[in-house]
């Protein structure tokens, strides 16, 4: 269990996490003989694992045959939809520019106990967080996720966009979106590196436990990647 799992990613980071991700992979090397890995991302986790194939040891990161993004989405683009948020996010970044970014913020700025630098890290366009906004342009989701399949011939990656995400703005295109974020990992400056499928599910919902069959679906897709990495 991550430092950040439940609330405890209100006071952490994704280098902490990936830290702590790191520690577990050698240990499962050292002490469990594995030798190949799955990493399934949900949500914030899916920040993680994008973060860790960027910033993770390379000798780690050659070793992830599959990884998993459920529910992708912009912590960014959900928090704007909230009265005071603009207000908080100055709040916050003031903070971080007088050095003072492990700050707690208000209460009333999140239903978590967050600190100043995490909360301009998920809220602040181009924070360290903000990878699946669908306002970035195409090259800004490239220059963002670009980096997922750079020289990476032997890896997989499945993005589960769900339909019905209460986390997702109703204006946003999310069929559409789900194509772009696969185009931006499949793409390394002019060249094609075909490691990301899309897998969209029009009912599901943030954690697929409301649509028929979505959960079932997801698991028999990463199943049949991880069978073919083999």
């Amino acid at each position: 269990v991550l430092s950040s799992s439940y609330t405890g990613f209100g006071h952490g980071s994704l280098q902490r996490d990936c830290d702590e991700l790191q520690e577990l992979l050698r240990y499962l090397i050292d002490h469990r003989q594995a030798q190949e890995f799955c990493l399934v991302g949900h949500s914030t986790g899916c920040q993680d694992a994008v973060y860790f194939l960027q910033h993770g040891a390379p000798e780690l990161c050659d070793k992830v045959r599959v990884i998993a993004l459920q529910a992708p989405v912009s912590d960014r683009e959900h928090a704007a939809l909230h009265e005071g948020h603009g207000d908080h996010l100055r709040v916050a970044q003031t903070l971080v520019n007088e050095g003072k970014g492990d700050e707690m913020m208000p209460r009333t700025a999140f239903w978590a106990p967050i600190t100043a630098q995490r909360f301009v890290d998920l809220n602040e366009k181009g924070g360290r967080d903000d990878f699946f906004s669908s306002d970035y342009t195409n090259d800004e989701l490239a220059t963002r996720l670009g980096h997922v399949g750079r020289n990476r011939p032997n890896l997989k990656v499945l993005v589960a966009f769900s339909g019905a995400d209460e986390y997702v703005p109703d204006y946003v295109d999310k069929p559409l979106l789900t194509k772009r974020l696969v185009q931006a990992m499949n793409t390394d400056g002019e060249q094609a590196n075909l490691v990301a499928e899309g897998l969209y599910l029009a009912t599901g919902n943030h954690n697929l436990s409301e649509g028929k069959d979505d959960a079932k679906i997801f698991v028999n897709k990463l199943a049949e990647m991880m069978k073919v990495s083999q």
